[in-house]
């Protein structure tokens, strides 16, 4: 009999928007959003299909990370401040950037290509863990 996990995870965003005055800039938040948005989810996988510690990023793209499967997680674990990441979940866009030790996890489809490759010209290292 095979093993099965609850995955539960949190998420929160604030958006900010920059207004530059005279004086310098500050940050505010988004006055469109208004608010911090927040999030727990779960996903329930018959298994862990794959966790890679110490994964080596560089600036050109990582092969797939999935295939098939229902769940992600990602760590960036380089420890410079040039260490950023980005992914992409579709093959072609990079939305969603990780500053060193910042995670991202999500249910995801399972068509989805989900790949990382470095912001920057520094090189960073990743773990990450995927379920079906």
């Amino acid at each position: 009999m095979a093993a099965t996990y609850k995955m539960v995870y949190k998420n929160h965003c604030t958006p900010q928007e920059q207004v530059n005055f005279t004086t310098g800039s500050r940050w505010y938040l988004d006055s469109d959003c208004g608010r911090k948005m927040t999030g727990v989810a779960s996903v329930t996988v018959d298994g862990t299909k794959a966790y890679v510690s110490n994964l080596a990023v560089t600036d050109s793209a990582s092969s797939a990370l999935t295939s098939s499967d229902d769940f992600i997680f990602i760590k960036n674990t380089g420890g410079g401040s040039g260490d950023e990441v980005l992914i992409t979940i579709d093959n072609t866009k990079y939305y969603i950037l990780l500053g060193s030790g910042e995670c991202f996890a999500s249910k995801i489809h399972t068509s989805a290509v989900v790949k990382v490759k470095c912001a920057s010209g520094e090189d960073s290292t990743i773990e990450y863990m995927v379920g079906t």
